[in-house]
């Protein structure tokens, strides 16, 4: 089994569902929607485990992607909880989660295979 290419798997769906429960947010609804942004900040956390998983080989193979600064985002939110700013979170669901999907999705397999 390719475990490299079930972990992209993990973090495309994983992303899919950041989107899904900020669709239509805006900032301020996200702020005030404890549900939605613990759920995100859960999503954002395992996104960054998922890629630690990851081969060094695969990540080294893909350099576009900001793997240290993902798994640095899940280190930051698991130790230093009690500092995270929530529009950092924003600043990631708006702009780094979908730039994320789109250099991965290239990389999965297709439908047909």
């Amino acid at each position: 089994m390719n475990y490299d290419l079930s972990y992209l798997l993990d973090i495309a769906h994983l992303c899919q569902t950041i989107l899904r429960l900020t669709n239509n947010m805006t900032r301020e609804e996200f702020f005030n929607d404890e549900r939605t942004y613990l759920a995100v900040l859960y999503e954002i956390t395992v996104i960054g485990e998922v890629v630690k998983r990851l081969s060094p080989g695969f990540r080294e193979n893909h350099p576009q992607i900001q793997w240290r600064q993902i798994a640095g985002m899940r280190d930051r939110l698991v130790h230093d909880y009690d500092e995270v700013k929530l529009d950092l979170v924003w600043q990631v669901v708006i702009n780094y989660i979908p730039e994320l999907l789109t250099y991965i999705t290239p990389l999965l397999p297709s439908q047909s295979d």
